[in-house]
């Protein structure tokens, strides 16, 4: 059951025009007395033109016109306050503090001045000084309940509870029980460990309007959190006695029994909820969502899920969320072609939406299937031409389907859209190193690799890659023994990395240390690595160990390698 309630926070766009004509009177008596006529016509001319085009939303006009009242009339306490309300909106704070600060010093009698700095402060996170100018204006307006309000709850956020209490309770006298009030005391009460008197609260609330179920969702709730479990149901009773088909209500249930680890009366709630045409299809979504997302409840109720899409299905046959919804859960249970169909109903319909051409995409690529990945990236780049991750996923494709020059084509493009993002950046670096590579351009797959470590130089994938590349065409075997040391260092047991070192040892003339590390690599499971299994035989061949040498050839031949190199180099030997 939701437990969102106003804040009664205070918009700065719509007092804008109050505080104009409530400093009206004050700013030509100022201009009057700093101003000749000829200053006063051009500020009084900019002002109102300012004015204007902020009304019709002309933003950058406006600003350049305030800022003319006020290179003429830097007194303008007026022109300050609206450029600082744009500059808000430009979501520029600091300018806008600034600019605001100015004006209250100007016209310290303003009144909605003071709330924008207070609003300001909120923003940047500076409680201390909104409390303070809060307290100001209270000083000056204590009749300002909205203000009291607001200080109430900064003055609980800031871990000043009984302050909090004092004002809201000073609220209450003055205009009886609120709800935004005993909601906010309920609250506080509960962050001091009062229970008690936070139930006290609800049950004031609940009296003032018998008959409103929201406040007893609340108070179940709470009881249902203080695992006073015969109150909660008692409530929830009440609620059933008066709306037996309320569907907040019913999912409250639901988590009820959830938390009871009662799974078959959660899920009958459940059921309740989900076919409840009264319950908006947002809020049913909220609930899948959850399950899907957070693991602990995928777990708890993967059996059930199904139904109740099932459900939803029947309910909203053409709402593409809750196909979307069967997607991901295919997709979490690793169903991944009927993931990708569901997928692809959606997107008969949603190809405008991102998110599922990603997923899509992210499935073929997860069933290596990359045909499908350059495809679907190709086509969702029709209609996002600015997203790095379709043109890393389409020249990622491309250079495994053998087509480089393609992959570098798309790499490239792509790597324009990568912005500050650097992690999405070396991984761009990482493939066109890879592609240039495959394209034997070795200069130009060498500045992407030295690029890529300039920003992760501790990278072993791409150190263990950047050095297997450099022993095989035998140039600088010392960077590519001294990249390659670092990846085993890392990760001691893993294969591939055990391998490119001792390549790096072969091809360097060290044999000895070079068998040393083969026989590691397949000793931690390289031994059904048709190129491990080569590379052995190679190395066993350098020692003149001729027969042995035969014997792992033949098992790369058997793990799949099909070089015809590798075979002539059997049938040499025979």
């Amino acid at each position: 059951m939701g437990r969102i309630y106003a804040h009664l926070m205070i918009i700065t766009a719509i007092l804008m025009h109050m505080a104009c004509s409530s400093s009206k009177k004050m700013t030509e008596e100022s201009i009057s007395r700093t101003l000749n006529e000829s200053e006063l016509r051009e500020y009084n001319y900019a002002l109102t033109e300012a004015t204007k085009q902020k009304l019709f939303g002309n933003f950058k006009q406006a600003a350049a016109l305030y800022k003319k009242c006020l290179d003429v009339n830097p007194n303008s306490d007026a022109a300050a306050f609206q450029l600082a309300g744009i500059y808000m909106m430009a979501q520029d704070f600091d300018t806008a503090k600034k600019l605001t600060r100015r004006a209250v010093t100007l016209a310290p009698e303003n009144y909605w001045y003071k709330v924008q700095l207070t609003q300001l402060h909120m923003i940047k996170h500076e409680a201390d000084s909104a409390i303070f100018i809060y307290e100001d204006i209270l000083e000056k307006w204590p009749e300002k309940i909205e203000v009291k309000f607001e200080l109430s709850r900064l003055y609980s956020e800031t871990g000043k509870e009984n302050k909090a209490l004092k004002t809201l309770n000073e609220i209450e006298k003055e205009n009886g029980i609120s709800e935004p009030v005993s909601l906010l005391k309920e609250q506080i009460y509960l962050k001091m460990g009062k229970s008690e008197q936070a139930i006290a609260e609800l049950l004031a609330l609940i009296e003032l309007a018998p008959g409103e179920v929201r406040y007893l969702g609340v108070l179940a709730e709470l009881y249902t959190t203080l695992e006073r479990k015969e109150e909660a149901k008692k409530t929830y009773k009440e609620i059933f006695e008066i709306e037996p088909n309320n569907g907040v209500a019913q999912l409250s249930m639901a988590e009820f029994y959830r938390l009871e680890n009662n799974p078959e009366k959660q899920y009958e709630y459940l059921a309740l909820a989900f076919r409840n045409q009264s319950l908006q299809i947002d809020q049913k979504m909220g609930v899948m969502i959850d399950f899907l997302t957070n693991q602990e409840k995928f777990d708890e109720n993967k059996t059930r899920i199904d139904s109740l899409l099932t459900i939803l299905e029947i309910q909203y046959p053409a709402d593409y969320r809750v196909r979307t919804a069967k997607a991901d859960y295919f997709s979490k249970l690793e169903r991944y072609e009927e993931a990708l169909a569901e997928y692809d109903e959606v997107l008969k319909e949603q190809k405008g939406n991102y998110f599922i051409w990603e997923q899509a995409i992210f499935i073929e690529n997860m069933l290596e299937n990359n045909e499908g990945v350059y495809r679907r990236a190709s086509e969702a780049l029709n209609y996002f031409n600015d997203k790095p991750l379709l043109f890393l996923f389409k020249g990622n494709a491309a250079m495994q389907m053998g087509n480089n020059e393609e992959a570098v084509k798309s790499l490239e493009k792509g790597l324009e859209f990568a912005d500050n993002n650097l992690p999405l950046t070396v991984q761009f670096y990482s493939m066109l190193a890879e592609a240039w590579q495959n394209l034997e351009k070795h200069e130009r797959s060498d500045e992407y690799f030295e690029k890529a470590l300039q920003i992760e130089p501790e990278n072993i994938m791409i150190l263990n890659n950047y050095g297997y590349y450099l022993s095989l065409r035998e140039v600088k075997l010392d960077k590519a023994e001294k990249m390659s040391r670092v990846t085993i260092l890392a990760e001691p047991d893993n294969p591939t990395y055990l391998d490119t070192y001792a390549w790096i040892m072969y091809k360097s003339g060290n044999n000895q240390k070079a068998l040393e590390y083969i026989e590691k690599a397949v000793q931690s499971g390289g031994g059904g690595d048709p190129e491990i299994l080569e590379h052995y035989g190679d190395i066993l061949y350098a020692m003149e160990r001729e027969e042995e040498a035969v014997k792992y050839w033949k098992k790369a031949v058997e793990a799949g390698n099909e070089s015809a190199e590798l075979k002539e180099k059997i049938k040499q030997l025979r």
